[in-house]
């Protein structure tokens, strides 16, 4: 995989890909953070876009970007920086996604790509382009496996939401499933955004964690107080006795394998539902101890 921007579209062997990103209006956009974040959905929600952006920007320069959005904000931050804007028509996102591959241009290589992944860096999306280029069609799943975060080829029908894989697949593209992990996170809930934190977040989301996230992202540590390794389901004791809930999806992301009665934790809480957890000790700037 190349790691300078650029650096695949002089090779004759890969496509010219346009990058096609449909972002919804940020004033409208992350509905599923909604209660988490509060008055900062649409900071937020403007910051995972523009982290996407830039890393797209930086796979294949601004001639073969195409932005497809309502927001005037980034319509005009985006222009300027020599991207072509195509108006959202307001009919969803596969709807969003083909007005995009027609401001792409008649026979063009499209490669869709999702707005929200706020990890994303350059070289993972050259990476993909690169993988995708051996392929007529193709996509790359979601980290889950179900959904869609690119989907490659000429002329085809994107087919993005819920379960979108499958879709994909039964209409001939290829599945890359692909070890790029910045790439295949999505961020459309609290869990995800932690997954995404800890794979490292894009400057733009980074600065509002940073600067206005005190008050719905907070990292703690706690006490187990229940486990089912079963459900891979429980609940911490805060330190002042308070009892927080873990779903199985935090657990299975943590890489743990088991958790035992009273094993200290450092935890990762949104809206008082523990989102990610991990040993006391281990995590991004934290001595073993």
């Amino acid at each position: 995989m190349t790691t300078s921007s650029h650096a695949h579209l002089t090779d004759a062997r890969f496509p010219r890909w346009h990058v096609v990103v449909p972002v919804k209006d940020t004033r409208h956009g992350k509905s599923r953070l909604a209660r988490a974040v509060g008055s900062d959905r649409a900071a937020l929600s403007s910051a995972i876009a523009t982290d996407t952006l830039s890393a797209a920007l930086e796979a294949v320069g601004p001639e073969r970007l195409v932005l497809v959005t309502s927001d005037d904000g980034l319509s005009g931050t985006w222009r300027a920086q020599g991207v072509r804007v195509v108006p959202d028509p307001g009919t969803g996102l596969n709807d969003a996604i083909s007005a995009g591959m027609r401001g792409a241009g008649p026979g063009a290589h499209v490669a869709a790509l999702l707005g929200d992944l706020p990890a994303l860096d350059g070289p993972s999306l050259l990476g993909a382009l690169e993988a995708a280029g051996r392929q007529d069609e193709s996509f790359v799943p979601d980290a889950d496996g179900t959904g869609t975060v690119l989907r490659c080829g000429r002329g085809f029908t994107p087919r993005f939401g819920a379960a979108s894989a499958s879709r994909h697949e039964a209409d001939g593209a290829v599945r890359l499933d692909l070890l790029l992990p910045r790439l295949r996170t999505d961020v459309d809930d609290a869990r995800s955004l932690s997954q995404a934190r800890g794979l490292g977040l894009g400057p733009a989301t980074r600065a509002v964690l940073r600067q206005r996230a005190s008050g719905w992202i907070r990292s703690m540590q706690a006490t187990v107080h229940r486990f089912d390794p079963e459900t891979h389901t429980g609940s911490v004791l805060r330190d002042d006795g308070v009892e927080l809930a873990f779903e199985a999806s935090a657990f299975d992301s943590s890489g743990l394998r088991l958790l035992r009665l009273g094993q200290r934790l450092t935890v990762e809480v949104v809206d008082d539902l523990v989102v990610a957890l991990r040993i006391v000790g281990i995590g991004p700037g934290q001595p073993i101890r």
